[in-house]
């Protein structure tokens, strides 16, 4: 009590001494140094701490304990080699071995990558079939499919871990980075500050190892920098992301977001040599070599891009991340065939390579092939029937074609995978009110819900303004509509790009509707003047209603 009191207060010396005298209480056996140890690995002293419990596995090879934190010691280093040594000695004496497979799942899960993270959660499901209530197998499954891009996986698997175990740290990990990813940046902020000031105020114990703890903050001040990041605040985006590299120096993704941070202050040359550091981590890091290749894109340097990528081709020929990467590359050349060859290897190497059935959809959707698109987003479905994007892209598509009826039905179908797929939500409450396909009180519905999760997006106050016009609710729609417009040339004005004729024409037609004929008037002419510049679809029915008012 005494040592994690002085170690809350980061009174480290003094915590240091208590420590000791812990350990020498016990000296005799494996459990009494080792909690000095695990002091040392917490506050960062990892040669100490690794020296500690490689004396008491030479003295007591089968203290299974040890291993077990001596491999996530290792793994807190970035040294995955003697991580995985351990490992295999907990597999020797028992190839289900619960622990184990949890901290294999973490070493797979290093670098982020595909194949890397399946076999992670392979790992994972069987400790959650031993165990179904394991928290930390809870937690490990829910960042990986995290990292997966399941967000809707990772989101339930969240409020499983919240519900049974309320003030797990962890736990509380998770709601703020799928917050983040959702783009509440604000709430994140919230949820990481708070976390950080419990995260100080908690020493290691059974429950948390001092490499969960350290796990966790690290994670915690990489999500929050990132936070500060969107909501503009460089400076303290910056002190979040350094204090991240000091809990972790060697995560890539570290260095990939003070990198990212680099590029937004227009510092190149500093974003490009923090992106080379999280490689020389981590040669095949996706985010890496990707931020890399934009960047030498973006600046219309594709001899770099390509070069960059071809050297890590070289020795990594069947790496299907790398062939999906190059593809990037040629899209970015407008170079389709280069680019579906690329994907093509990709899908080749494997096939369930999702992000490169996606990205063969939007090159089709590009060069005007929507069949094609279609047939791409259909083989995502037969991997991931429960993918509630590749429906709304369907849904979209069938749209573009005028086959309305095919479009409601992709777009209901997103929304029995995810309720809260706005755009699918939006689009059906569009269609069901502009082709009388439904019931308009549903569209009013989907609306309503989407601009009150969405209050700032031009478009959904635009198309629940519409739905309200379309039942006869002209003041509602006026007001909605006004609102609109003045949303959209506010992002026009900062883009510097025309304002939409379109959202004027809409609240034309709702002001004539409520009897306004000089504002009605003066919105129509504003469509058809901005219509001038980039053409509009109602641009012959402002033309015709104009000369009644």
């Amino acid at each position: 009590m005494l040592a994690s009191y002085y170690y809350v207060r980061r009174e480290l010396d003094k915590a240091e001494e208590s420590y000791k005298a812990l350990a020498e209480l016990d000296k005799d056996k494996p459990q009494g140094p080792v909690v000095l140890a695990d002091f040392y690995s917490s506050i960062n002293r990892l040669d100490e701490a690794i020296k500690i419990y490689q004396d008491v596995l030479a003295k007591s090879p089968d203290f299974m304990q040890g291993r077990y934190r001596l491999g996530e010691i290792y793994l807190l280093r970035g040294d995955t080699q003697n991580a995985m040594a351990q490992i295999d000695e907990a597999f020797k004496k028992d190839s289900k071995d619960r622990q184990a497979l949890l901290l294999r799942a973490r070493v797979r899960s290093i670098g982020g990558q595909p194949e890397g993270l399946k076999a992670a959660v392979e790992d994972l499901n069987e400790v959650l079939h031993q165990d179904p209530n394991s928290r930390p197998g809870l937690y490990f499954i829910a960042q990986t499919h995290f990292s997966l891009g399941m967000i809707d996986q990772a989101r339930n698997d969240a409020a499983t871990l919240e519900r049974a175990y309320p003030d797990y740290l962890p736990a509380k990990l998770m709601q703020l980075q799928i917050n983040l990813a959702a783009g509440d940046a604000k709430t994140a902020i919230v949820q990481a500050t708070d976390l950080i000031d419990r995260l100080n105020k908690t020493a290691p114990d059974s429950d948390n190892s001092p490499q969960l703890i350290a796990e966790i903050k690290e994670k915690t001040y990489l999500a929050r920098g990132t936070a500060n990041l969107r909501v503009g605040n460089g400076v303290a985006a910056r002190q979040d992301l350094e204090a991240a590299r000091e809990a972790a120096p060697n995560d890539p993704e570290v260095y990939n977001s003070l990198a990212a941070l680099s590029f937004s202050e227009k510092k190149r040359d500093e974003a490009i040599g923090l992106f080379e550091a999280a490689l020389k981590i981590d040669n095949t890091n996706f985010n890496a070599l990707n931020g890399l290749t934009n960047l030498y894109a973006g600046n219309q340097e594709m001899d770099k891009a390509h070069a960059r990528i071809d050297q890590v081709l070289s020795s990594n020929p069947n790496m299907a991340q790398l062939h999906y990467l190059k593809a990037q590359v040629y899209g970015n050349q407008r170079d389709l065939q280069g680019a579906e060859a690329e994907l093509r290897k990709t899908l080749e190497l494997d096939p369930n390579y999702i992000a490169a059935y996606s990205a063969l959809g939007a090159l089709f959707i590009n060069s005007r092939q929507e069949e094609r698109a279609i047939a791409e987003y259909k083989k995502i479905l037969e991997l991931r029937p429960d993918n509630a994007t590749a429906y709304t892209l369907i849904g979209m598509l069938e749209d573009s074609r005028k086959n309305y009826d095919a479009s409601i039905d992709n777009y209901r179908k997103a929304l029995e995978r995810d309720q809260n797929a706005v755009i699918a939500a939006n689009n059906l409450a569009w269609l069901i009110a502009a082709q009388g396909k439904g019931n308009i009180d549903e569209a009013v519905r989907l609306a309503q819900g989407v601009v009150q999760k969405n209050p700032n997006v031009a478009g959904f106050i635009d198309t629940l303004g519409w739905v309200y016009y379309k039942k006869g609710l002209h003041g509602a729609a006026v007001e909605q509509l006004q609102k609109a417009v003045k949303v959209d040339e506010a992002a026009a004005l900062a883009q510097k790009v025309p304002p939409s004729a379109t959202y004027h024409f809409h609240l034309g037609m709702a002001l004539k509707a409520k009897g306004d004929n000089q504002g009605a008037r003066r919105e129509l002419d504003a469509a058809l003047k901005l219509g001038e510049k980039v053409p509009f679809p109602d641009a012959d029915e402002a033309r015709k209603v104009l000369p009644t008012l």
